[in-house]
């Protein structure tokens, strides 16, 4: 009988541990003749909604073809998780998926989701796809970053001919989203902002984190994060995925917020394991504690506070704004200016994972911290306006760092019993925020 309701499409996705569904009506004749389908224009909220397991950079396609076409830089590559699912609620693997963005037309298309399939369905396949009448493609994600495609089409499936008008998804004008979890509706974006404002008008609330689903007391200068976390549901983890309704959420106070922790992959601290960097390029803390440390603010063009290193962003050029067609030449680079030692290096695929697979949809809530006495938990309070944020890539990250917005304060440190802190962080100051967002993302509102 195929499918013939929208409880029954959704139970697909909820029994794969999908939360929330992106649905596409595919258009009659394939988009392209290379089984390739078109999701937006651009990749950056595509991989919010479906994590990448990895992003690969390519140099840019010549093509002319498209009215729009142009050149300008490499193109990305998110290679997604993902398994289609048959009328029976099977997973089968498509170990090529990935998401494409070419941006020079501009589209972001789903691609690859045909070759090394063991089953895939029929109606996808552009050749094939004539008898089936109107298709349409539901997309989600679990919190593992598994992504679950499933068709239904007219021939087959009852439910294509009544299928609901969805609520858009905030992400492309062509994908509606269908939310799993307690009858909610409204777009992602809507979702997270009612349920900030009920936070906010909450006022203070004992540090906590959500531990493996279990809330627990929390001391820490984690606090204030782990704290809005577990108020919005989100366990604790160090996964690449975003942490709510595919946001990435971040509260701050004081005058720094960190944005991410990538290690290097180039020069001395890429090619050394960490108690070697430390051995030969950290000194000894300033407290006489036996630690050894490597700290210090490094701006683009800047001599670093600590280290007296120079921070540049390789193959890019900021009187053009135009970066090279060829990865392998753009980096972030850490430089002795006297010795010209590459000290430490990012490079672009680096970035590109550990900043477009998470931040593409954000929230910057701001926090108060009101200090409890010894023995109690510390409580925090959290405050609007914040700001929701929307679109961002790994080129908007690079042009940040090179105008000095987003800076480099790593904190490594090897303490006197031999523990070792790795934190090679990514930061932006609080007293610009809005300025370094408004670089950061396409859009930027604030919320009160």
């Amino acid at each position: 009988m195929g499918i013939s309701s929208i409880e029954q499409f959704a139970k697909f996705f909820s029994d794969a541990g999908v939360e929330r569904v992106f649905v596409k009506t595919l258009a009659p004749k394939q988009d392209n003749d290379k089984n390739q389908i078109v999701l937006a224009s651009q990749v950056d909220g595509l991989v919010n909604a479906f994590p990448a397991r990895e992003v690969r950079m390519r140099a840019p396609s010549s093509s002319t073809k498209k009215r729009k076409s142009a050149e300008g830089r490499p193109i990305t590559e998110a290679h997604l998780n993902f398994f289609w699912l048959d009328s029976d609620g099977n997973r089968h693997l498509a170990p090529d998926t990935k998401l494409i963005d070419y941006f020079q037309y501009p589209e972001a298309r789903l691609s690859g989701f045909l070759k090394g399939c063991a089953w895939a369905p029929e109606a996808i396949r552009r050749t094939k796809q004539a008898s089936f009448g109107k298709r349409i493609l539901g997309l989600g994600a679990n919190r593992a970053g598994e992504v679950f495609g499933l068709l239904i089409t007219e021939r087959d499936d009852p439910l294509v001919a009544s299928f609901p008008l969805l609520a858009p998804s905030g992400i492309s004008g062509v994908l509606g989203v269908l939310n799993l979890l307690g009858g909610l509706s409204g777009t992602p974006q809507e979702q997270l902002t009612a349920e900030l404002r009920k936070i906010v008008a909450g006022g203070w609330y004992a540090s906590i984190r959500n531990k493996g689903g279990v809330i627990v007391p929390f001391k820490g200068n984690q606090g204030a994060g782990y704290t809005l976390e577990a108020l919005l549901g989100v366990k604790t983890n160090a996964l690449k995925e975003p942490d709510a309704y595919g946001h990435e959420i971040k509260s701050y106070r004081g005058d720094k917020l960190s944005l991410m922790t990538p290690t290097a992959d180039l020069g001395a601290e890429g090619d050394l394991n960490f108690r070697d960097f430390m051995s030969s390029y950290g000194w000894e803390g300033k407290k006489g504690d036996g630690s050894r440390r490597f700290t210090g603010v490094h701006r683009a063009g800047k001599k670093g506070s600590s280290t007296g290193y120079v921070l540049q962003v390789s193959g890019y050029d900021p009187a053009t704004g135009e970066f090279s067609e060829n990865p392998a030449d753009i980096s972030v680079r850490i430089s002795d200016p006297i010795t010209n030692v590459l000290i430490a290096g990012w490079s672009l695929e680096k970035l590109a994972n550990s900043w477009n697979t998470k931040h593409a949809l954000a929230a910057y809530v701001p926090a108060r911290m009101q200090k409890e006495p010894a023995g109690s938990n510390d409580q925090y309070r959290f405050t609007s306006p914040w700001f929701m944020c929307e679109g961002t890539d790994v080129w908007r990250l690079l042009r940040a760092i090179a105008s000095g917005l987003v800076y480099y304060d790593p904190a490594h440190t090897i303490y006197a019993d031999g523990e070792a802190k790795v934190r090679p962080q990514w930061r932006i100051g609080t007293s610009k925020l809005e300025r370094a967002l408004r670089e950061l993302y396409a859009r930027v509102l604030a919320v009160s």
